[in-house]
């Protein structure tokens, strides 16, 4: 039997709370050696495994990793014989331009939803009118939009916000077109601090209730802050050697503040608040709005930056004022029950849809 069967280590959790995605792909292994099968791909290119050429049909995920653009451009040019099915919970973009690639979405997120369920409780419509601090921004590694955002707070030393950074850098050699100077004026800024927060590196992991966990949001960047800046995995919206990269890539970095009754600062992808309010999320602050529908990274970046100056310079009273009605709808929906529904109806009717075009329905 050829299909392999990929599991990142830091999907497979002993703890059980993240298993790999609540489908049932079983079925692939039934059909010949012609179809190699790899599900879900690891971020980084020396992570991936080593797939081999020559099969009629590659089926590959990414669900609890961001697309990579270059392995999969490599895999792909390699195989001029070959037809890809790619299986996300993103939206294509760029992959609608490959002609040798089907694309099917499906959506894991009942995979976190639960985690974040077991390790939380849900909290109280009066907390999130006391909150004491104005914005937070946590992270692991700096990519690009972390460094800036982290750099950014680092600057300000401003006494209403909480951020935190450690291990060092994260960002790829292929993606430091961001870091390029462009006489942007909020970005360009902030470079100076590169070389400060890349060897000065706080271990978040070491404190009790880290709060970079992969479920728990019961610490003050989120009980007690107004808005958290999401600071997702991958923020980059396109390559110079893809185009617009399948997005918008969601984590537990989006969903912890939702159900800990945060507003967000958009610090992904484009197209991150649209794929959310698809679902029923609304976002009705002034903060929130067209820097979602713009794939230019560096302008995108600008607004950013920019809202975060906005954010420090208005009252707390204010910013509580202006996001309760989004909070209390979105603590709602994410508590209710609701989205794993909506989520596991989706996935049913795209599962025929896959066995149909592999031949097994």
């Amino acid at each position: 039997m050829t299909n392999k069967w990929f599991y990142n280590l830091n999907q497979t959790k002993e703890s059980g709370n993240f298993k790999f995605i609540d489908m049932d792909f079983s079925w692939l292994k039934q059909h010949s050696n012609q179809i190699y099968c790899l599900m879900n791909i690891a971020s980084h290119k020396h992570s991936c495994p080593f797939v081999p050429d020559n099969k009629d049909l590659y089926i590959l995920s990414w669900f609890f990793e961001p697309f990579n653009d270059l392995w999969f451009i490599e895999l792909y040019n390699r195989n001029p014989q070959a037809q890809f099915v790619i299986i996300t919970d993103m939206n294509p973009n760029g992959l609608e331009n490959f002609e040798r690639v089907k694309f099917f979405q499906m959506i894991h997120h009942s995979t976190w939803i639960a985690a974040i369920h077991q390790k939380n409780t849900r909290p109280s419509d009066a907390s999130i009118l006391n909150r004491k601090f104005k914005l937070s921004s946590l992270a692991s590694r700096l990519n690009e939009y972390k460094f800036y955002i982290t750099a950014k707070l680092h600057s300000k030393q401003h006494p209403d916000t909480i951020y935190t950074w450690n291990r060092g850098f994260d960002i790829r050699s292929v993606d430091d077109f961001v870091f390029d100077r462009r006489d942007l004026c909020h970005s360009d800024s902030l470079l100076e601090f590169k070389d400060y927060l890349k060897n000065n590196t706080i271990n978040a992991e070491q404190f009790d209730n880290n709060p970079l966990d992969g479920s728990c949001f019961g610490h003050t960047a989120y009980t007690d802050t107004v808005i958290n800046s999401i600071n997702e995995t991958q923020s980059i919206s396109q390559t110079p050697e893809f185009g617009l990269l399948p997005t918008p890539y969601i984590t537990e970095k989006t969903w912890k503040p939702l159900f800990a009754g945060n507003a967000l600062l958009f610090s992904g992808q484009a197209g991150l608040k649209k794929q959310l309010e698809s679902w029923g999320f609304i976002f009705d602050y002034v903060w929130a709005q067209d820097i979602d529908n713009n794939f230019n990274d560096n302008v995108r970046l600008e607004v950013l930056l920019s809202q975060i100056n906005w954010i420090l310079e208005t009252p707390i009273e204010d910013l509580i004022s202006m996001s309760r009605h989004s909070t209390e709808h979105n603590l709602e929906l994410a508590w209710s029950g609701q989205l794993e529904q909506q989520f596991k109806e989706h996935n049913n009717n795209t599962m025929e849809s896959i066995k149909k075009y592999v031949g097994h329905g």
